[in-house]
């Protein structure tokens, strides 16, 4: 029961009413005569039928049992002429078990279940009866069209005579056209079937115009058909299946046919008999020793052919084929295709090019290189098998639009534009394929004729894929010799590397990490990432110079418009000795750090540099600046000064980014500026630092330029000559309020800051790295804001107490101040309109540096002594006080610092170095002095003082410096002075002199120490002691000298009186 259940759902069954039909007319005429001739043929019954032939067979069971299950039967009688190449019961049984679907769900040639052909042998009413007992509906269609189609490819609606089976001196293979009409999928039926004659297949209908479909025959005695002949081989007669021998028509032998293989009739019995044909009333069965398939549809014929496995290679399956080509290759109909073979792609294309045919964008070149050798519709839907092409040769149109020159070679063959086929007709459902050695394309195709298409080929399809999708491709990667075709240097990761690129997750198109930037504008994030890529012009390997920023296409409004840049360097793989394409090798070349891969690519106009890693654009100044650890401080100075916005989104913008070292240096300042008081100052201090342009080193000029800040002043930007070249950034000679001549900057400052790593690319133009703070002229750092930058309270409270208020505030003070600070005489009123002869050190007037103690230092004194007693406090704060003024006595000459203030420090310190204080014009102990300590510190005490309370001496701590405060200026006095002195201009950096008088800088500051220097005042033991002790050294010595003198005297004049009276004794002995 289980075969008749499989054979119950496969089964199509309808009424067996048949529908109308009418008689067929062959469209073509076979090769060779169809009417049977008396003469040809041995006398056969009349009686038979073709129906009646296959019923005696005892080989063609199978075959009658397909007939009536197709209902073919009353077709076959109904055609008064016919053959039919009817395979015998072997062949059948063969053909299914080579052909069984092994998918319970299969079909093989939509017909054959995988039970083979036993659901086949049953009749309809047991198909019926066993649908009924398996409870599924008996009232379905029993056409079996797709079995009807297979056994129409075996019919001919004429008949072959015996002579159609002799051999020929001219051809012995002949062309037939069959009863079948292929299409691509089985009609409508009507429901109920209207009277009239039996179903025949009509004429025009099918894939193949008004056409059947085409089967070829080997004449028997052949080289091509062998002894018997042969069915359905190629055009040169290989293959096809052989015809049947005749074992078994049964008892009656005498329809035989004997062939004339050229013997006279006396040899005729000696040869070969074909037994496999016998003829009847309507026509002729040659039994055949297999089944003939139907052939294919094109697309199945190219999947399936070795010759043609490149092309499979190429046509990517369930896809529509891109312009010109058909829709598909399957169903579009009569079709005409000159495919080209493997070896034809292997000698028209290299590697490079072949990879572009088979990736993912490839289809284009596909269309381009297969449309040349596509013809649709000759003349009215006709389809170009071989003998349609006359000899004198005839010009159709390609889809391409290409002309191609068909003919037919004297040997048969086709010659299309003057190249002979390789392989001609081979038969499809949708029209026929010629095989040709080479490709069929314009002799100027150039296959890769876009940058687009040389970046697929060179495995960037990714890349070219986010190009598509930000519709930028035409644009920059366009056919080349088009309106829009530019020359371009384009910067493509390949796909190993994106999908190496954790960010891309390893996916295909589109990106995951980049799906937020998609967007359907030119002007969309993912568009402008992928224009920092292209480079405008053609940049050659010789162009290239190391540490050269070149502007790509990406032109944001951060940059109001201008190119983005990007940094290029060469490193020790790139041969500086060789040119061109020779110089480059992998790893040479790199592109803002991307090495480059390999060696260029040319497209047209345009170079490709293939690079290891996708780019990304600069980001902002903030961004960019984290990433440089030296420039961490300065990011703190913006957050506080809260414009992180502004640096942020400011456009257009070059920030001069002092180091942290730089921010140190300048001690007690920075700690004032990053206090509440200090914010307005430091946000002056940061703008300062911005210019309004986009300023890149190559740009700058040798010479001086000045340039405009966001803060709103000038700064002055000075490029030195000669091939190791230094930038420097200082703040100019004038500036509204602050009028420090022609030549010395306005901020005071000793040295210019100095350019030490440069053009660091951000979104909105560059970050050059500087050594030094420059200060903005008007920011007015005073003594006490230093001071209470430091947090200390005390110093400010005392100076206020003595009146020296105007030393903190920064301003001149006034005749009754310096009287009640006890200064008069020592420090002058000063008038900034009565100089009359002014110079280059008198232009800035007088600046103090504080030694200022710690509130802890002064918490270990007595200040109710000083508190109580003004002049006490009064000298006491004095002697913390160096001035700078000119009516002070200057620093000796012999003490003189060998070198200007380190940066932030208002002093020069070196070992022995000493200066005068407010207290030295009053008091022999009021110099201090300084002394190194060995561990890079620093010192300072009260120059001769022998006290032994230990408040003489003091370590330095952190210093910082004040503002320079400039008198207003004579310029024309000035201006005489300074050609006189120098004969023109004063370059400013010979000024260091000027703006560090003695050691000091012109404006002073503070510096912080750890103890309390108090006043000296020897004591009376101190002061005479030493003249005492000399004396009494001295008496004590004469004393001693005397006394030693005494007794060498008495002794010696002892001696002497000895000598003169004396007599020997009695008994002594004379020497």
């Amino acid at each position: 029961m289980r075969h008749i259940l499989t054979a119950v759902l496969s089964l199509v069954l309808s009424s067996n009413a048949l529908a109308s039909q009418q008689h067929l007319h062959a469209p073509f005429e076979p090769t060779g005569s169809i009417t049977p001739s008396p003469s040809d043929s041995s006398p056969y019954p009349l009686s038979e039928t073709i129906v009646s032939i296959l019923s005696a067979s005892k080989e063609h069971t199978i075959l009658l049992h397909l007939l009536q299950r197709s209902k073919c039967i009353p077709m076959l009688a109904h055609i008064g002429n016919a053959t039919l190449f009817a395979p015998t019961d072997k062949a059948w049984n063969d053909w299914a078990d080579a052909h069984r679907p092994s998918d319970p769900e299969g079909l093989y040639l939509d017909w054959l279940g995988p039970t083979g052909l036993q659901e086949w042998m049953v009749t309809e009413e047991e198909t019926v009866v066993g649908r009924i007992a398996a409870g599924l509906p008996a009232d379905v269609d029993n056409q079996n069209w797709a079995l009807r189609q297979h056994l129409l490819y075996h019919m001919l609606n004429y008949t072959l005579s015996p002579s159609d089976f002799d051999s020929s001196d001219q051809s012995n293979i002949t062309t037939h056209t069959t009863l079948l009409f292929p299409l691509a999928e089985e009609p409508s039926h009507p429901r109920v079937p209207p009277p009239g004659a039996p179903w025949l297949p009509r004429g025009g209908d099918g894939m193949l115009g008004k056409h059947g479909q085409r089967l070829r025959f080997a004449r028997a005695g052949s080289d091509e058909g062998a002894a018997r002949g042969k069915v359905g081989g190629d055009w040169k007669g290989q293959g096809g299946l052989e015809v049947w021998d005749g074992s078994g028509w049964g008892e009656r032998d005498g329809n035989e046919t004997h062939l004339d293989f050229g013997a006279g009739k006396e040899d005729r019995k000696d040869k070969a008999r074909i037994r496999g044909a016998r003829w009847g009333t309507n026509g002729v069965v040659v039994g055949i020793e297999g089944v003939l398939n139907t052939p294919p549809s094109i697309e199945t014929i190219i999947r399936t052919d070795p010759a043609l496995s490149y092309l499979s290679r190429l046509l990517h399956p369930a896809e529509t084929l891109p312009s010109p080509l058909p829709a598909n290759l399957s169903t579009s109909e009569h079709l005409t295709l000159f495919a080209p073979s493997n070896a034809a792609f292997d000698s028209a294309f290299d590697d490079v090019e072949k990879r572009y045919l088979e990736g993912e964008f490839g289809e284009e070149g596909v269309a381009r290189v297969l449309g040349g050798g596509v013809v649709t519709g000759l003349g009215k839907g006709g389809v170009g098998w071989r003998d349609y092409w006359s000899r004198d040769g005839e010009t159709v149109g390609a889809v391409s639009g290409d002309e191609l020159k068909i003919e037919t070679a004297s040997n048969g063959n086709l010659v299309v534009n003057g190249t002979e086929a390789e392989v001609a007709d081979i038969f499809a459902s949708n029209g026929v394929i010629h095989i040709m050695p080479s490709l069929i394309v314009p002799a100027n195709f150039t296959l890769l004729n876009s940058a687009e298409k040389v970046l697929l080929s060179n495995n960037a399809t990714r890349f070219v894929s986010l190009l598509r999708t930000a519709n930028l491709s035409n644009t920059y990667a366009g056919v080349h010799g088009s309106a829009a075709d530019q020359p371009w240097t384009i910067l493509a990761p390949t796909d190993d590397v994106l999908n190496k690129m954790e960010r891309w997750g390893g996916g295909g198109p589109p990106l995951p990490g980049i799906g937020g930037l998609i967007g359907d504008a030119a002007g969309s994030p993912l568009a402008e990432l992928l224009k920092y890529h292209i480079i405008p012009g053609r940049l050659l390997p010789d162009d290239i110079k190391d540490g050269m920023l070149i502007g790509t296409e990406l032109q944001p409004a951060s940059l109001s418009g201008g190119r983005q840049r990007m940094r290029v360097e060469l490193s020790d793989r790139f041969d500086r000795h060789r040119t061109g394409w020779d110089a480059v090798d992998t790893g040479g070349i790199r592109f803002d750090g991307a090495t480059v891969l390999g060696k260029p690519v040319k497209s047209g106009k345009s170079v490709i540099y293939l690079i290891s890693s996708l780019l990304s654009p600069p980001e902002d100044v903030l961004q960019t600046a984290v990433a440089d650890l030296q420039l961490s401080t300065f990011i703190a100075a913006v957050y506080a000064a809260d414009l992180s916005r502004t640096v942020k989104n400011i456009p257009a913008t070059t920030f001069f980014i002092p180091r942290n070292r730089a921010f140190s240096s300048l001690g007690l300042t920075m700690r004032y500026l990053l206090s509440a008081e200090g914010k307005d100052e430091l946000r002056k201090v940061v703008k300062y630092h911005a210019v309004d342009a986009v300023v890149y080193t190559e740009d700058i000029e040798d010479g001086r330029e000045t340039y405009k800040t966001l803060h709103g002043g000038d700064v002055v930007l000075e490029r030195t000559k000669g091939r190791n070249y230094t930038i420097s950034l200082q703040s100019p000679s004038k500036w509204a309020g602050h009028d420090s001549g022609d030549t010395l900057p306005a901020n005071g400052e000793i040295r210019h800051a100095t350019v030490t790593h440069a053009d660091a690319l951000t979104s909105s133009g560059a970050i050059h790295t500087i050594d030094s703070v420059v200060m903005p002229a008007d920011v007015q750092i005073t003594i006490g804001k230093l001071i209470r930058g430091s947090k200390q309270s005390t110093m400010v409270d005392l100076m206020g107490k003595a009146g020296l208020d105007w030393i903190l505030e920064g301003r001149e003070p006034s005749s009754d101040e310096l009287h009640h600070a006890r200064l008069t005489g020592i420090v002058e009123a000063w008038n900034n309109d009565t100089a009359s002869t002014p110079d280059l050190e008198t232009l800035a007037l007088p600046g103090y540096t504080v030694l200022c103690p710690t509130d802890k230092a002064f918490s270990r004194i007595n200040m109710t002594q000083y508190l109580e007693d003004p002049e006490a406090l009064a000298n006491l704060l004095k002697l913390h006080i160096i001035p700078t003024q000119p009516s002070t006595p200057r620093t000796d000459s012999r003490h003189l610092p060998a070198s200007p203030p380190r940066d932030g420090s208002p002093l020069s310190l070196a070992d022995d170095l000493v200066f005068q204080t407010l207290l030295s014009a009053s008091s022999k102990y009021g110099d201090v002095a300084f002394r190194a300590t060995g561990d890079n510190s620093f010192l300072v005490g009260i120059r001769n003082a022998r006290s032994g309370n230990g408040n003489d001496a003091a370590r330095l701590g952190q210093g910082g410096r004040a503002s320079v405060r400039w008198r207003k200026s004579h310029r024309d006095g000035l201006e005489a002075q300074r050609k006189g002195k120098t004969g023109g201009a004063v370059d400013i950096g010979s000024n260091g002199d000027v703006l560090s008088r003695g050691g000091m800088t012109v404006g002073g500051g503070v510096i912080l120490v750890d103890a309390v220097l108090e006043p000296y005042e020897p004591s009376w033991l101190s002061q005479w002691g030493w003249l005492i002790l000399g004396i009494s050294g001295v008496t004590v010595i004469v004393l001693i000298t005397v006394f030693t003198f005494g007794w060498w005297w008495i002794a010696r004049k002892k001696a002497e009186r000895e000598e003169e009276g004396y007599e020997p004794l009695e008994g002594e002995e004379e020497e």
